[in-house]
């Protein structure tokens, strides 16, 4: 098992891809060809950091884009041998604008899949705007910042939200911005939880 270090090229994680890391990836190089901004966000940052807990999804912004470029993107999928397991592949624009999320997995897989989604609001386009690179292996893909990651997860509250922030927090807390790290955690109104953490 390598280690994972925050570095001025971004997260460095050192160690063989797994099979969440694959599905990303794979899913990155699809968007990155149809020139589509997009982030990883939530609890596979979380895994990505040497966190060690299941997760059946991976959550990926993408950016609000036309009903001809989700086409673009549903028949590349198709092509590269993506399904939708929990409705057609071909209702994605439809479910994005809606605010619902799509499943995308490999054929005939239900999981791993990643959960598709349109920013919703000022903090998820924050992540899509402030993304920073993950290096895994020899592949890259974009996760939103560290900073906002955690906040976010104090934000939402429930065990494995605060374990993971509690796992971001004690793996980089010498390395994160602490000024942005309490602007995102004073929007967010969670200081409470946040005093905790870090007097923990």
């Amino acid at each position: 098992m390598g280690g994972v270090e925050l570095t001025d090229r971004g997260l460095v994680v050192d160690r063989e891809p797994n099979r969440l890391d694959d599905l990303a990836i794979e899913f990155s190089r699809i968007l990155s060809r149809l020139d589509i901004a997009h982030v990883f966000v939530a609890g596979y940052v979380a895994i990505l950091a040497g966190r060690s807990r299941s997760t059946e999804d991976i959550d990926v912004f993408i950016e609000r884009c036309s009903t001809e470029r989700i086409d673009d993107l549903v028949t590349e999928l198709e092509r590269e041998g993506y399904w939708a397991p929990a409705m057609p592949l071909a209702e994605m624009y439809g479910n994005l604008t809606s605010g619902t999320n799509i499943w995308v997995a490999p054929d005939g897989e239900m999981t791993p899949h990643l959960e598709v989604k349109f920013p919703g609001d000022e903090f998820d386009r924050a992540s899509l705007k402030n993304a920073i690179d993950a290096h895994v292996g020899e592949d890259t893909v974009p996760i939103g910042p560290l900073e906002l990651q955690i906040a976010y997860k104090l934000w939402l509250g429930d065990r494995t939200d605060l374990e993971d922030a509690a796992h971001l927090f004690t793996m980089f807390g010498e390395t994160l911005s602490t000024t942005r790290l309490e602007a995102w955690v004073q929007r967010l109104d969670v200081q409470d939880r946040y005093d905790r953490l870090t007097n923990a």
